[in-house]
């Protein structure tokens, strides 16, 4: 799994595409969702979590136990990012994360 999190990491870092941002942007206030909305790297890492979320799910792990350290991840660690920087790095963390369980 770490190596499919380093692969991923650097095609989001060369190679991204502009990728849309899977919040409402339009909704968007605050810091670190404007930051999403205003960087397509980091829009292409919140997908990235978003799949590897999905894919929890998916194996059997538990939909209350992944809501809640979703919620308690995006508070103490997303949500006090003030750089594209510290995004990347909170996103691609939970999804080397939700890859684990």
């Amino acid at each position: 799994m770490r190596t499919l999190t380093g692969i991923a990491i650097l095609v989001l870092f060369f190679w991204a595409q502009p990728v849309p941002a899977a919040i409402d942007c339009s909704r968007a206030i605050l810091g670190a969702d404007k930051l999403v909305c205003s960087s397509s790297r980091a829009a292409a890492a919140e997908n990235y979590m978003a799949r590897s979320f999905r894919n929890a799910i998916r194996r059997g792990v538990d939909v209350r136990y992944l809501r809640e350290t979703q919620l308690e991840w995006k508070e103490t660690v997303r949500d006090v990012c003030i750089t594209v920087d510290c995004l990347m790095e909170a996103y691609l963390g939970r999804a080397a994360d939700l890859d684990d369980l």
